[in-house]
């Protein structure tokens, strides 16, 4: 699909759902998924990409395996879409009746004053953000720069309120954009100094010679490690995790990893632990978009 085709389609896509959010959260929910999957979805032309994602990992699925699986994809997205007009109004009480979670157990973590929280590329990453700030949490979370959006100019406006109706909820943290210009390094500091939960996705390859290989579903990855490090040399604990969702309810799964492992140990256990959640929600994870694209051994070097 071409990029103008695309944004057209998103903007379509997110103007129907303005007006379904008007209506109450229980009936835009269920009303949501139906305009996804009969042919409005912006996400439809992944279908074939995501399929042999799948089949690349090495899951074999019966077509009618496949069906429920693309559905609760698009039915996902769909709702991540309707968020963006719902986020503001998901405060405490919201948490309470939606969302389940071991709070106290973040909680006990949380002496340090700081948290690294590593989540995976998903549609409810902001979500499970405005879960822990309005249970209570200050929340920093990276992302990327609003403009660096290849339809920018078509939902420009939307990803502006998403960001908006989620960072009311942070208090008095903020998101932090970054692009290849930032310096990632102090805006990793200066968030663990302050406190609170800082929310970052790990689970992408930078291809950097820094960076270890890990082995994940037959591939390998070189993920970003630096904020992972610097939680490390400041003694703040790391932790994995993500949010599903089923139906109006939420769950956020997350696990302490161990942050007295050296960084290949600490992201290989990051990577185990997003394989263990694919054999239970395989269709959450939006790295599928790019699994196909990661090398399939690590590189032999060739000593002359």
């Amino acid at each position: 699909m071409e990029l103008s085709d695309l944004g057209r389609c998103y903007r379509s896509f997110l103007r129907y759902l303005s007006y379904i959010s008007k209506l109450p959260l229980s009936v835009a929910y269920y009303v949501t998924p139906f305009l996804a999957w009969y042919g409005f979805s912006p996400i439809r032309h992944e279908e074939s990409l995501v399929k042999q994602a799948l089949s690349d990992s090495g899951r074999k699925l019966s077509p009618s395996d496949w069906q429920k699986l693309w559905r609760r994809r698009l039915a996902d997205h769909a709702i991540f879409c309707l968020n963006i007009f719902k986020h503001a109004s998901f405060d405490e009480a919201w948490v309470k009746n939606h969302v389940s979670f071991d709070k106290e157990g973040l909680q006990a973590l949380d002496d340090s004053k700081s948290i690294l929280f590593l989540t995976y590329h998903n549609a409810y990453s902001h979500t499970l953000c405005v879960a822990l700030g309005s249970s209570g949490w200050r929340v920093n979370a990276f992302v990327a720069s609003e403009e660096t959006s290849p339809i920018f100019e078509f939902v420009g406006s939307y990803i502006r309120q998403l960001h908006a109706g989620c960072v009311r909820h942070f208090k008095g943290g903020k998101y932090l954009f970054f692009d290849q210009n930032s310096v990632g390094a102090s805006l990793t500091r200066r968030a663990l100094a302050d406190g609170g939960v800082l929310v970052a996705t790990n689970d992408l390859n930078n291809a950097s010679k820094k960076s270890p290989s890990i082995k994940f579903l037959g591939r390998v990855i070189r993920p970003p490690i630096g904020n992972v490090k610097l939680a490390c040399k400041m003694g703040v604990p790391i932790v994995a995790g993500v949010m599903v969702r089923d139906g109006g309810h939420y769950q956020l799964i997350y696990r302490q990893l161990d942050s007295h492992q050296n960084i290949e140990a600490i992201m290989t256990e990051y990577f185990d632990f997003l394989t263990e959640l694919l054999t239970k929600y395989p269709h959450f994870w939006d790295g599928w978009n790019w699994f196909s694209s990661l090398p399939s051994e690590v590189p032999e070097t060739i000593n002359d």
